[in-house]
């Protein structure tokens, strides 16, 4: 899979919306207290990240003819929620780094971590609060559904995460599945929620999140990857910690489907020690199984799916011609949200 280069082609209108994000998630913050909660959430959400899943929740409200400013605060509950479970996530894991600094944990301890995690998954289910008077009860309430059940997903997805290590075991179907709960739903909650915020019917809306979902799971499999051989400076985490956590990636499963058992014994000698010359070993396993392009294929498979339902997505009835990004056409904001799935599963970083 050979990165593509769009930033020219994905920057003015990508911009766009994560600038109207950062905005109003940072006035949604302004003057709270106590400095123990607030400074690692702020610290956290200040290193950036890639602002996909708002910027996607708002492009989504757009692409079905609806306003921005309908979608704000489900797109700031989403990257609460999503920030959340990376704290979260950090801490099961004992992640060392998150978005190329000491991760929370890290730095001001498993305590403050901990109810930074839990005070910025409150801070998601806040910010729905004013959906009742933007989008009336009946949408709200939508929305506020897809997140309750996003809940229930991430978790059994995490659960499946850390059985695999203790039990060594899954098949690829079960990668995907974990996959799905982990990452792809949250893909697809940010879509199908901008679209309800939009005022989709309940088909288009559905469509979407399908479309995303399978463009989640390519993401994932494409972070996955690059985790293995990507550069530490741009990809922001230590190269081959998913090894050294012993995560179930595509990767790793079709090579321990594959491999003699010395080899599986190797690979799991790997698990909850990092060291950077045995995780060299293992990612020569996965090239010599050809894990790594089998991985590639099912990336692009899943992309293909995903930007294929978007372009037979009917988005004629109801709403305003026009986006409000640089007055672009539903049938731009389209294409851009194409090339954006694209570029995020196609990328270096």
């Amino acid at each position: 899979m050979k990165p593509h280069n769009r930033s020219s082609e994905l920057g003015s209108i990508g911009g766009a919306y994560a600038v109207i994000f950062e905005d109003a998630y940072k006035r949604n913050l302004e003057g709270r207290g106590p400095d123990t909660l607030y400074k690692p959430i702020i610290d956290l959400l200040g290193r950036g990240g890639k602002r996909l899943r708002p910027s996607l929740c708002l492009m989504a409200c757009e692409l079905v003819g609806g306003e921005i400013k309908k979608a704000l605060p489900t797109a700031i509950c989403i990257e609460f929620f999503h920030n959340f479970s990376l704290v979260h996530d950090d801490i099961e894991d004992e992640s060392k780094l998150r978005r190329g600094e000491p991760a929370l944990h890290i730095k001001y301890g498993v305590p403050i971590a901990v109810n930074a995690g839990d005070g910025l998954y409150a801070l998601s289910y806040e910010a729905l609060k004013s959906n009742r008077g933007l989008l009336g009860l009946e949408r709200a309430w939508k929305i506020f559904e897809e997140i309750a059940e996003l809940c229930v997903v991430l978790s059994e997805g995490q659960a499946m995460d850390l059985e695999f290590k203790d039990k060594k075991e899954m098949g690829e179907l079960e990668v995907i599945e974990t996959l799905r709960k982990k990452t792809a739903k949250l893909f697809g909650v940010s879509a199908k929620c901008g679209a309800i915020a939009g005022g989709a019917s309940h088909e288009t809306a559905e469509e979407l999140s399908s479309a995303w979902e399978d463009i989640g799971i390519a993401f994932q499999i494409r972070d996955d990857i690059l985790n293995v051989l990507g550069e530490e400076e741009k990809y922001g985490k230590r190269i081959g910690e998913d090894i050294a956590e012993g995560k179930p990636t595509l990767l790793l499963v079709n090579c321990l489907e594959h491999c003699e058992a010395r080899e599986k014994e190797n690979i799991y000698e790997c698990f909850h020690n990092y060291d950077k010359a045995k995780i060299e070993e293992v990612v020569d396993l996965f090239r010599k199984y050809g894990s790594i392009d089998h991985s590639e294929e099912i990336a692009m498979r899943y992309l293909r799916s995903g930007t294929d339902k978007i372009r037979k997505l009917d988005i004629k009835g109801g709403g305003k011609g026009e986006g409000e990004i640089e007055g672009k056409s539903r049938e731009e904001i389209r294409e851009y949200m194409v090339s954006l799935a694209k570029y995020f599963v196609e990328r270096e970083r």
